[in-house]
């Protein structure tokens, strides 16, 4: 027979009590530095935002610092597993690479709205090591961006473009989602997410139109024209 004795269960019940109001005082931290800046927030602040005694917080976290760091552990940590697990299931064809890999980013930056936000405002006032591996995790996405992009170009399926200047426009555009995606709003963050993945992808894609101007030579010429035009300015 299991033994249920209810003091078997009382570590397990204290290890979720912290763990929810380590949460709640993260996410009520996060709020302040957003609003307030993190240098216009107190340790006092958060703990009284939390229903806490400035003392009590010292059980959970030791200071201010400490709860911003692993505020951004989580914002720099999150995104990297997600781009794990993405390349697990990626597709083949960079338009489909793109739009995957947008509509992952927009879904995950959405669920981390106040944290992104927050981020923005507190990012100067990180410590160094910090802020080195906040710095390393944008890196990393922004190259997974140009590989995706770099290859769209080699494949034919996307226009010639400098990648690095294309990954920065498309990563402003989902990066942007936090400040005016309203969560009670009409649309849910996965049909936001679709939208601009789809925006992304005609940004950067060939335009097959084009191949019936072909037809007439003075346009063909022309379009070659601005074409080589655009080739020569990326290799300058």
């Amino acid at each position: 027979m299991a033994n249920t004795d209810p003091i078997d269960d009382i570590p397990q019940t204290r290890d979720r009590r912290k763990e929810l109001l380590e949460r709640d005082l993260m996410e009520k931290a996060c709020a302040l530095f957003a609003s307030k800046g993190y240098g216009g927030t107190s340790l006092a602040d958060i703990a009284q935002a939390v229903g806490l005694t400035r003392a009590a917080v010292y059980y959970y976290f030791k200071n201010k610092e400490a709860v911003l760091e692993a505020i951004v552990n989580e914002v720099t940590n999150a995104p990297l597993r997600e781009i794990e697990i993405w390349r697990s299931t990626a597709p083949e064809k960079p338009a489909d690479q793109l739009r995957t890999f947008v509509e992952m980013r927009v879904r995950g930056v959405l669920s981390r709205q106040v944290q992104m936000r927050m981020i923005e405002v507190t990012e100067a006032a990180l410590p160094e090591d910090l802020l080195a591996r906040h710095t390393e995790a944008k890196r990393r996405i922004l190259e997974e961006y140009r590989q995706i992009i770099r290859a769209g170009i080699h494949a034919g399926e996307f226009k010639p473009s400098d990648e690095r200047i294309t990954a920065f426009g498309i990563i402003g555009m989902v990066n942007w989602s936090v400040y005016w995606v309203n969560p009670d709003g009409r649309m849910d963050s996965g049909e936001i997410a679709s939208q601009l993945a789809e925006m992304a992808v005609r940004s950067v894609s060939v335009d097959k139109s084009r191949a019936g101007m072909f037809t007439d030579p003075k346009t063909a010429i022309a379009t070659l024209r601005d074409d080589l035009e655009h080739l020569s300015n990326l290799i300058k």
